[in-house]
Protein backbone atom coordinates (compact mmCIF):
# COMPACT_ATOMS: atom_id res chain seq x y z
CA UNK A 1 0.00 0.00 0.00
CA UNK A 2 1.14 3.39 -0.97
CA UNK A 3 2.58 4.84 2.78
CA UNK A 4 0.82 8.34 2.03
CA UNK A 5 -2.42 6.37 2.02
CA UNK A 6 -1.22 4.35 4.89
CA UNK A 7 -0.27 8.10 6.64
CA UNK A 8 -3.88 9.58 6.06
CA UNK A 9 -5.27 6.30 7.20
CA UNK A 10 -3.66 6.43 10.97
CA UNK A 11 -4.46 10.04 10.89
CA UNK A 12 -7.78 9.93 10.25
CA UNK A 13 -8.05 6.82 12.63
CA UNK A 14 -6.61 9.27 15.13
CA UNK A 15 -9.33 12.04 14.59
CA UNK A 16 -11.90 9.74 15.45
CA UNK A 17 -10.47 8.69 18.61
CA UNK A 18 -10.20 12.44 19.75
CA UNK A 19 -13.36 13.17 18.11
CA UNK A 20 -14.78 10.14 20.01
CA UNK A 21 -13.21 11.40 23.57
CA UNK A 22 -14.10 15.29 23.42
CA UNK A 23 -18.13 13.70 22.99
CA UNK A 24 -17.64 11.36 25.85
CA UNK A 25 -15.98 14.19 27.81
CA UNK A 26 -19.09 16.50 26.86
CA UNK A 27 -21.33 14.02 27.70
CA UNK A 28 -19.63 13.33 30.61
CA UNK A 29 -19.86 17.03 31.53
CA UNK A 30 -23.11 17.28 30.82
CA UNK A 31 -24.70 14.67 33.30
CA UNK A 32 -22.35 15.94 36.40
CA UNK A 33 -24.16 19.60 35.29
CA UNK A 34 -27.60 17.47 35.58
CA UNK A 35 -26.50 15.95 38.53
CA UNK A 36 -25.94 18.70 40.22
CA UNK A 37 -27.40 19.96 43.23
CA UNK A 38 -30.14 22.60 41.88
CA UNK A 39 -30.08 25.73 43.04
CA UNK A 40 -32.88 27.95 43.55
CA UNK A 41 -31.79 32.23 42.89
CA UNK A 42 -34.83 33.88 42.54
CA UNK A 43 -38.43 33.92 43.82
CA UNK A 44 -41.52 36.19 42.52
CA UNK A 45 -45.13 36.69 43.21
CA UNK A 46 -46.72 37.47 40.00
CA UNK A 47 -50.53 38.98 39.01
CA UNK A 48 -52.40 37.11 36.57
CA UNK A 49 -55.84 35.86 37.05
CA UNK A 50 -54.79 34.25 40.11
CA UNK A 51 -51.68 34.81 42.34
CA UNK A 52 -48.82 32.74 41.05
CA UNK A 53 -45.79 31.91 42.73
CA UNK A 54 -42.41 31.93 40.15
CA UNK A 55 -39.27 30.05 41.79
CA UNK A 56 -36.26 30.02 39.44
CA UNK A 57 -34.47 27.24 39.62
CA UNK A 58 -31.01 26.48 37.55
CA UNK A 59 -31.17 22.91 37.00
CA UNK A 60 -33.32 20.82 34.67
CA UNK A 61 -33.81 18.04 37.50
CA UNK A 62 -35.44 19.98 40.34
CA UNK A 63 -38.08 18.46 41.70
CA UNK A 64 -40.85 19.40 44.17
CA UNK A 65 -43.01 18.61 46.87
CA UNK A 66 -45.52 20.87 48.33
CA UNK A 67 -48.23 20.85 50.95
CA UNK A 68 -50.75 23.16 53.23
CA UNK A 69 -50.93 23.84 56.68
CA UNK A 70 -53.74 25.79 58.60
CA UNK A 71 -53.63 27.51 62.11
CA UNK A 72 -51.84 29.62 60.78
CA UNK A 73 -52.43 29.32 57.37
CA UNK A 74 -48.98 28.38 55.46
CA UNK A 75 -48.12 27.14 52.46
CA UNK A 76 -44.75 24.42 52.36
CA UNK A 77 -42.66 24.19 49.30
CA UNK A 78 -39.83 21.16 49.78
CA UNK A 79 -37.19 21.72 46.89
CA UNK A 80 -35.10 18.00 47.65
CA UNK A 81 -31.87 18.15 47.54
CA UNK A 82 -31.54 22.05 46.53
CA UNK A 83 -29.74 24.86 47.74
CA UNK A 84 -29.75 28.79 48.17
CA UNK A 85 -27.71 30.01 45.22
CA UNK A 86 -27.75 33.46 46.96
CA UNK A 87 -29.15 34.68 50.58
CA UNK A 88 -32.22 35.06 49.82
CA UNK A 89 -34.08 37.46 52.24
CA UNK A 90 -37.29 37.10 54.12
CA UNK A 91 -40.04 38.76 52.69
CA UNK A 92 -42.96 40.65 54.09
CA UNK A 93 -46.13 41.65 51.88
CA UNK A 94 -48.22 43.96 52.76
CA UNK A 95 -51.31 43.44 50.86
CA UNK A 96 -52.29 39.72 49.02
CA UNK A 97 -52.77 36.20 50.17
CA UNK A 98 -48.88 35.99 51.04
CA UNK A 99 -48.08 37.45 54.12
CA UNK A 100 -44.57 36.45 54.12
CA UNK A 101 -41.97 34.12 52.41
CA UNK A 102 -38.82 32.54 54.17
CA UNK A 103 -36.33 29.48 53.46
CA UNK A 104 -34.98 26.97 56.12
CA UNK A 105 -32.03 24.66 54.57
CA UNK A 106 -32.09 21.25 56.13
CA UNK A 107 -28.61 19.76 55.64
CA UNK A 108 -28.46 18.38 51.84
CA UNK A 109 -31.51 16.38 52.00
CA UNK A 110 -33.79 19.69 51.05
CA UNK A 111 -34.30 23.36 51.16
CA UNK A 112 -37.88 24.22 52.66
CA UNK A 113 -39.74 27.32 51.25
CA UNK A 114 -42.69 28.59 53.98
CA UNK A 115 -45.21 31.11 52.70
CA UNK A 116 -47.21 32.78 55.71
CA UNK A 117 -50.76 32.95 54.09
CA UNK A 118 -53.45 35.35 55.23
CA UNK A 119 -55.88 32.27 54.16
CA UNK A 120 -56.25 29.24 52.77
CA UNK A 121 -55.26 28.50 49.01
CA UNK A 122 -56.29 25.73 46.67
CA UNK A 123 -52.14 25.25 45.19
CA UNK A 124 -51.15 23.44 41.67
CA UNK A 125 -47.88 23.57 40.59
CA UNK A 126 -46.15 22.73 37.22
CA UNK A 127 -42.46 23.16 35.88
CA UNK A 128 -41.39 24.84 33.06
CA UNK A 129 -38.42 24.35 31.33
CA UNK A 130 -36.11 27.93 30.80
CA UNK A 131 -33.12 28.34 29.37
CA UNK A 132 -30.52 26.83 31.92
CA UNK A 133 -33.00 25.34 34.20
CA UNK A 134 -36.64 25.50 35.09
CA UNK A 135 -38.97 27.61 37.05
CA UNK A 136 -41.63 25.99 39.29
CA UNK A 137 -44.89 27.72 38.98
CA UNK A 138 -47.25 27.57 41.71
CA UNK A 139 -51.14 28.75 40.82
CA UNK A 140 -52.82 29.75 44.36
CA UNK A 141 -56.00 29.57 43.25
CA UNK A 142 -56.50 32.57 44.56
CA UNK A 143 -57.14 35.94 42.76
CA UNK A 144 -54.86 38.63 43.63
CA UNK A 145 -56.03 41.66 45.05
CA UNK A 146 -52.42 43.06 46.63
CA UNK A 147 -50.38 46.21 45.29
CA UNK A 148 -48.64 45.71 41.95
CA UNK A 149 -45.95 46.92 39.49
CA UNK A 150 -46.34 47.27 36.08
CA UNK A 151 -44.31 44.24 35.54
CA UNK A 152 -46.94 42.18 37.39
CA UNK A 153 -45.09 41.82 40.47
CA UNK A 154 -46.52 42.43 43.79
CA UNK A 155 -44.77 44.96 45.86
CA UNK A 156 -43.28 44.01 49.12
CA UNK A 157 -43.49 46.07 51.96
CA UNK A 158 -39.13 46.58 52.34
CA UNK A 159 -39.66 47.56 48.03
CA UNK A 160 -42.11 50.01 48.58
CA UNK A 161 -40.99 52.14 51.59
CA UNK A 162 -37.80 52.85 52.58
CA UNK A 163 -36.34 51.60 55.92
CA UNK A 164 -37.39 53.92 59.08
CA UNK A 165 -34.64 55.70 60.53
CA UNK A 166 -34.01 54.12 64.44
CA UNK A 167 -36.08 54.80 66.81
CA UNK A 168 -34.69 55.54 70.30
CA UNK A 169 -35.67 52.93 72.83
CA UNK A 170 -39.43 54.17 73.55
CA UNK A 171 -40.43 56.41 71.09
CA UNK A 172 -42.84 55.58 68.88
CA UNK A 173 -42.29 56.04 64.84
CA UNK A 174 -44.56 58.74 63.48
CA UNK A 175 -48.15 57.70 62.68
CA UNK A 176 -51.41 59.09 61.74
CA UNK A 177 -53.57 57.87 64.26
CA UNK A 178 -56.60 58.12 61.84
CA UNK A 179 -54.68 55.16 59.75
CA UNK A 180 -55.60 52.50 62.40
CA UNK A 181 -59.05 52.57 62.11
CA UNK A 182 -61.35 50.99 64.67
CA UNK A 183 -60.10 48.56 67.25
CA UNK A 184 -61.71 45.62 68.35
CA UNK A 185 -59.74 44.82 71.44
CA UNK A 186 -57.06 46.97 72.92
CA UNK A 187 -53.97 45.57 71.32
CA UNK A 188 -51.86 43.74 74.10
CA UNK A 189 -48.36 44.19 75.39
CA UNK A 190 -45.11 42.40 73.60
CA UNK A 191 -43.99 39.56 76.76
CA UNK A 192 -40.12 39.34 77.17
CA UNK A 193 -38.61 37.08 79.67
CA UNK A 194 -35.62 38.30 81.21
CA UNK A 195 -33.12 35.57 82.55
CA UNK A 196 -30.32 36.03 84.66
CA UNK A 197 -27.59 33.40 84.35
CA UNK A 198 -26.64 30.93 86.99
CA UNK A 199 -27.57 32.12 90.36
CA UNK A 200 -28.15 29.97 94.11
CA UNK A 201 -25.60 27.17 94.38
CA UNK A 202 -24.48 28.07 91.14
CA UNK A 203 -22.20 31.07 91.11
CA UNK A 204 -21.34 31.04 87.58
CA UNK A 205 -18.02 32.02 86.57
CA UNK A 206 -15.59 33.91 89.05
CA UNK A 207 -13.47 36.67 88.06
CA UNK A 208 -9.57 36.86 89.33
CA UNK A 209 -11.26 39.93 92.07
CA UNK A 210 -13.87 37.48 93.18
CA UNK A 211 -16.45 38.89 91.65
CA UNK A 212 -19.23 36.43 91.15
CA UNK A 213 -21.26 36.14 87.74
CA UNK A 214 -24.14 35.71 89.12
CA UNK A 215 -24.06 39.05 90.99
CA UNK A 216 -23.45 40.88 87.81
CA UNK A 217 -25.50 39.64 85.41
CA UNK A 218 -28.70 39.64 87.90
CA UNK A 219 -27.78 43.35 88.34
CA UNK A 220 -27.69 43.70 84.47
CA UNK A 221 -30.76 41.85 84.13
CA UNK A 222 -32.71 44.43 86.80
CA UNK A 223 -31.72 47.34 85.10
CA UNK A 224 -32.99 45.80 81.96
CA UNK A 225 -36.31 45.24 82.85
CA UNK A 226 -36.22 48.63 84.40
CA UNK A 227 -35.20 50.33 80.75
CA UNK A 228 -38.19 48.24 79.46
CA UNK A 229 -40.88 48.86 81.70
CA UNK A 230 -40.83 52.57 80.58
CA UNK A 231 -41.47 51.13 77.00
CA UNK A 232 -45.36 51.45 76.26
CA UNK A 233 -46.07 48.18 74.71
CA UNK A 234 -43.58 46.32 76.26
CA UNK A 235 -43.77 43.81 79.73
CA UNK A 236 -40.71 42.58 81.04
CA UNK A 237 -40.95 39.28 83.25
CA UNK A 238 -37.48 38.63 85.59
CA UNK A 239 -37.35 34.95 85.61
CA UNK A 240 -34.93 35.35 88.84
CA UNK A 241 -35.21 38.94 90.95
CA UNK A 242 -32.80 37.80 93.68
CA UNK A 243 -29.98 35.08 94.31
CA UNK A 244 -31.91 31.55 93.60
CA UNK A 245 -31.11 28.92 91.52
CA UNK A 246 -33.49 27.94 88.83
CA UNK A 247 -32.72 24.52 86.58
CA UNK A 248 -32.50 25.64 83.38
CA UNK A 249 -35.44 23.68 82.35
CA UNK A 250 -37.69 25.71 84.72
CA UNK A 251 -36.15 29.14 83.36
CA UNK A 252 -37.91 27.59 80.02
CA UNK A 253 -41.08 26.32 81.13
CA UNK A 254 -41.26 29.82 83.50
CA UNK A 255 -40.86 31.93 80.15
CA UNK A 256 -43.83 29.42 78.61
CA UNK A 257 -46.04 29.88 81.41
CA UNK A 258 -45.32 33.92 81.23
CA UNK A 259 -46.43 33.79 77.85
CA UNK A 260 -43.02 35.55 76.79
CA UNK A 261 -42.57 36.49 73.32
CA UNK A 262 -39.22 36.62 73.88
CA UNK A 263 -36.18 35.04 75.86
CA UNK A 264 -33.01 36.99 77.07
CA UNK A 265 -30.50 35.27 78.65
CA UNK A 266 -27.75 37.39 80.33
CA UNK A 267 -23.93 36.16 81.70
CA UNK A 268 -20.59 36.94 81.84
CA UNK A 269 -17.96 35.34 79.82
CA UNK A 270 -15.05 33.68 80.55
CA UNK A 271 -11.88 32.03 79.00
CA UNK A 272 -8.52 30.53 80.23
CA UNK A 273 -6.84 33.38 78.02
CA UNK A 274 -6.95 36.45 80.45
CA UNK A 275 -7.05 38.68 77.94
CA UNK A 276 -10.19 37.41 76.19
CA UNK A 277 -12.68 40.54 75.93
CA UNK A 278 -16.02 41.78 74.58
CA UNK A 279 -19.36 40.60 74.74
CA UNK A 280 -20.88 38.29 72.44
CA UNK A 281 -24.51 36.93 71.57
CA UNK A 282 -25.65 33.54 71.22
CA UNK A 283 -28.54 32.03 69.34
CA UNK A 284 -29.91 28.13 68.82
CA UNK A 285 -27.65 25.76 66.33
CA UNK A 286 -29.10 23.33 64.50
CA UNK A 287 -27.98 20.69 66.55
CA UNK A 288 -29.64 22.01 69.93
CA UNK A 289 -32.71 22.33 67.75
CA UNK A 290 -32.79 18.76 66.05
CA UNK A 291 -32.22 17.05 69.82
CA UNK A 292 -35.20 19.16 71.47
CA UNK A 293 -37.71 18.55 68.26
CA UNK A 294 -37.00 14.91 69.46
CA UNK A 295 -37.24 15.62 73.30
CA UNK A 296 -41.29 17.19 72.22
CA UNK A 297 -41.97 14.40 70.06
CA UNK A 298 -41.64 11.60 72.63
CA UNK A 299 -43.30 14.08 75.73
CA UNK A 300 -46.15 14.70 73.31
CA UNK A 301 -46.59 10.67 73.33
CA UNK A 302 -47.36 10.70 77.36
CA UNK A 303 -49.05 14.51 77.36
CA UNK A 304 -50.85 17.08 75.33
CA UNK A 305 -48.41 19.68 74.56
CA UNK A 306 -48.88 22.66 72.45
CA UNK A 307 -46.96 25.23 70.63
CA UNK A 308 -47.10 29.00 71.33
CA UNK A 309 -50.34 30.09 70.03
CA UNK A 310 -52.61 27.17 71.72
CA UNK A 311 -51.65 24.88 68.19
CA UNK A 312 -51.83 21.44 69.93
CA UNK A 313 -49.45 18.28 69.10
CA UNK A 314 -51.95 16.05 70.61
CA UNK A 315 -52.95 13.26 69.09
CA UNK A 316 -51.02 14.35 65.43
CA UNK A 317 -48.96 11.64 63.37
CA UNK A 318 -45.21 11.92 64.08
CA UNK A 319 -45.04 13.17 60.57
CA UNK A 320 -46.93 15.85 60.53
CA UNK A 321 -45.73 16.62 64.30
CA UNK A 322 -42.65 16.81 63.31
CA UNK A 323 -43.51 18.91 60.57
CA UNK A 324 -44.74 21.20 62.56
CA UNK A 325 -42.53 20.90 64.97
CA UNK A 326 -39.86 21.86 62.29
CA UNK A 327 -41.48 24.88 60.72
CA UNK A 328 -41.94 26.12 64.19
CA UNK A 329 -38.48 25.94 65.22
CA UNK A 330 -37.16 27.48 61.87
CA UNK A 331 -39.12 30.91 61.75
CA UNK A 332 -37.91 31.14 65.73
CA UNK A 333 -34.82 30.27 64.95
CA UNK A 334 -34.54 32.70 62.51
CA UNK A 335 -36.21 35.35 64.20
CA UNK A 336 -33.73 34.79 67.00
CA UNK A 337 -30.99 35.15 64.61
CA UNK A 338 -32.56 38.76 63.57
CA UNK A 339 -32.86 40.00 67.13
CA UNK A 340 -29.62 38.74 68.16
CA UNK A 341 -28.15 40.59 65.60
CA UNK A 342 -29.94 43.73 66.48
CA UNK A 343 -28.78 43.53 70.20
CA UNK A 344 -25.14 42.66 69.30
CA UNK A 345 -25.19 46.48 66.95
CA UNK A 346 -25.98 47.92 70.14
CA UNK A 347 -23.38 46.33 72.20
CA UNK A 348 -20.79 47.33 69.45
CA UNK A 349 -21.31 50.75 70.28
CA UNK A 350 -20.43 50.40 73.81
CA UNK A 351 -17.28 48.69 73.67
CA UNK A 352 -15.60 46.18 71.65
CA UNK A 353 -17.52 42.85 71.19
CA UNK A 354 -15.64 39.61 71.30
CA UNK A 355 -17.32 38.06 67.79
CA UNK A 356 -18.91 40.29 65.51
CA UNK A 357 -21.62 37.81 64.17
CA UNK A 358 -24.19 35.88 66.24
CA UNK A 359 -22.72 32.38 67.00
CA UNK A 360 -24.86 29.65 67.64
CA UNK A 361 -24.84 26.99 70.40
CA UNK A 362 -26.96 24.46 71.91
CA UNK A 363 -27.50 26.32 75.39
CA UNK A 364 -30.45 24.55 77.44
CA UNK A 365 -31.85 27.81 77.77
CA UNK A 366 -32.31 28.50 73.82
CA UNK A 367 -34.12 25.62 72.72
CA UNK A 368 -38.02 26.73 73.46
CA UNK A 369 -38.84 25.58 69.78
CA UNK A 370 -41.49 28.70 69.40
CA UNK A 371 -39.86 31.61 71.59
CA UNK A 372 -37.06 33.81 69.80
CA UNK A 373 -34.57 33.25 72.02
CA UNK A 374 -30.93 34.57 72.54
CA UNK A 375 -27.86 34.41 74.97
CA UNK A 376 -26.19 37.37 75.63
CA UNK A 377 -22.32 37.11 77.19
CA UNK A 378 -21.90 40.72 78.90
CA UNK A 379 -18.04 40.83 79.13
CA UNK A 380 -15.24 38.23 80.31
CA UNK A 381 -15.57 38.16 83.62
CA UNK A 382 -11.80 36.51 83.86
CA UNK A 383 -10.52 39.91 82.32
CA UNK A 384 -9.52 41.95 85.44
CA UNK A 385 -10.39 44.94 82.86
CA UNK A 386 -13.77 43.81 82.21
CA UNK A 387 -14.55 42.95 85.42
CA UNK A 388 -14.08 46.39 87.00
CA UNK A 389 -16.25 47.05 84.16
CA UNK A 390 -19.14 44.76 85.16
CA UNK A 391 -19.34 45.94 88.64
CA UNK A 392 -19.56 49.42 88.08
CA UNK A 393 -23.17 50.67 88.17
CA UNK A 394 -22.40 52.69 85.36
CA UNK A 395 -21.56 50.59 83.20
CA UNK A 396 -24.10 47.94 83.78
CA UNK A 397 -26.31 50.73 83.16
CA UNK A 398 -25.21 50.40 79.13
CA UNK A 399 -25.19 47.52 78.91
CA UNK A 400 -29.09 47.53 79.72
CA UNK A 401 -29.48 49.92 77.86
CA UNK A 402 -27.73 48.71 74.87
CA UNK A 403 -29.58 45.15 75.03
CA UNK A 404 -32.86 47.28 75.36
CA UNK A 405 -32.35 49.46 72.20
CA UNK A 406 -31.35 46.34 70.46
CA UNK A 407 -34.58 44.38 71.70
CA UNK A 408 -36.67 47.56 70.43
CA UNK A 409 -35.40 47.77 67.32
CA UNK A 410 -36.28 44.05 66.41
CA UNK A 411 -39.72 44.86 67.98
CA UNK A 412 -40.61 47.91 65.97
CA UNK A 413 -40.06 45.85 62.88
CA UNK A 414 -40.98 42.20 64.11
CA UNK A 415 -43.31 42.72 66.94
CA UNK A 416 -46.29 39.55 67.03
CA UNK A 417 -49.17 40.46 65.56
CA UNK A 418 -51.57 41.60 67.63
CA UNK A 419 -49.37 43.86 69.76
CA UNK A 420 -49.39 47.24 70.65
CA UNK A 421 -45.57 47.35 68.86
CA UNK A 422 -47.10 46.07 65.78
CA UNK A 423 -49.64 48.28 64.99
CA UNK A 424 -47.81 51.18 65.12
CA UNK A 425 -45.92 49.44 61.67
CA UNK A 426 -49.80 50.14 59.85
Amino acid sequence: MDPLAIMLRQLSSITQWLLMGLLMGLASQAAAVSQAAPKLYGFTIVQQDNVMLHFDLDNVEARSEMFTLVKPHRLVVDLPKATLATQLPTQTFQEGIVKAVRYAQHGTDYLRVVLDLRGPVSPTSRMVSRQGGQRLIIDTGVAGNGTFDNRGRLISRTQEQPERQTQELGQAPDQDNSRLGPQNSEPRDVVIAIDAGHGGKDPGAIGPGNTYEKDVVLAVAIRLHNQLMAVKGVKPVLIRSDDVFIALRERMELARKANADMFVSIHADAATHAAARGGSVYALSMDGASSEAAAWLAKNKDESVSLHGDVSLHGLHDGLAQTLISLTQGDTMERSMEVGSSVLEELTRIGPVHKTSVEQKAFAVLKSPDIPSILVETAFLSNREEEKKLINSEYQEQLAVAIGQGLYNYLIKRAPEGTYLASLRK
